[in-house]
């Protein structure tokens, strides 16, 4: 069981409550996926594995207790931070999204879910992050995109002092390696790494932690001169 699962490896105890959003979630996430691009995984052990349990490794990470601020970039659908917020029901989340009907499908969700503290934004990224400098405790990037670009997007919306987390596969501190200009340019530092093993041998997960030490002015660039010449 899920709830088991989470308490052996992750000392997260679930509450009946919490169960219960998680298996609504499980069941608008597939019913709305026969429809709409969600999601490639559709058995339900593999999406509370793959997505749920996989999103909530962050707390290994970064303290999510109490009205901690997060943004959850290119949410698509809600991961990760829809279980972190089931979860740790204090925190204050904002979710970007580009695509118009993902952002309507995380509004309905939110709404059936009764979630409050919730704000989602239909917005590139780069774009949103220039009104929302220095304005989270925690920044994370779930399969986004390579390390300079999310580190260009992420880390100027983050506090001084605060962090982001790049949720990268197992060869994510190759990944890293190629971002040490961008970090030393954006006033970052690799503050840990944590790489797990998802259960059933479902894959492996490195998650990058990011420090900020200092804000610096003029990020992000536009897009395309993200994707012209990087960090």
């Amino acid at each position: 069981m899920f709830k088991d699962l989470l308490k052996e490896d992750l000392q997260i105890s679930l509450s009946e409550a919490q169960e219960r959003l998680f298996e609504r979630y499980l069941e608008i996430l597939l019913e709305t996926n026969k429809t709409m691009n969600l999601t490639a995984i559709t058995d339900p052990k593999e999406v509370y594995i793959k997505h749920f349990y996989d999103s909530l490794l962050l707390m290994r990470s970064a303290d999510f207790l109490g009205p901690v601020s997060i943004c959850d970039m290119g949410s698509g659908a809600g991961f990760p931070g829809i279980p972190i917020k089931i979860v740790c029901p204090d925190v204050k989340l904002t979710l970007i999204d580009s695509l118009t009907k993902r952002v309507r499908f995380l509004e309905s969700l939110v709404k059936d879910l009764k979630m409050t503290d919730v704000v989602i934004i239909n917005d590139r990224i780069e774009v949103a992050a220039k009104t929302l400098q220095q304005a989270f405790d925690v920044v994370t990037a779930r399969a986004l995109g390579a390390m300079p670009l999310i580190l260009e997007m992420g880390l100027p919306m983050v506090k001084k002092g605060g962090v982001m987390i790049a949720m990268k596969g197992a060869r994510g501190e190759e990944e890293l390696a190629s971002a040490n200009h961008a970090l030393t340019v954006l006033g970052g530092r690799l503050d840990h790494i944590k790489k797990h093993v998802l259960p059933d041998h479902m894959g492996e997960r490195t998650n990058i932690v990011i420090r900020k030490r200092t804000h610096i002015e003029g990020y992000p660039r536009p897009y395309a001169h993200m994707r012209k010449t990087p960090l």
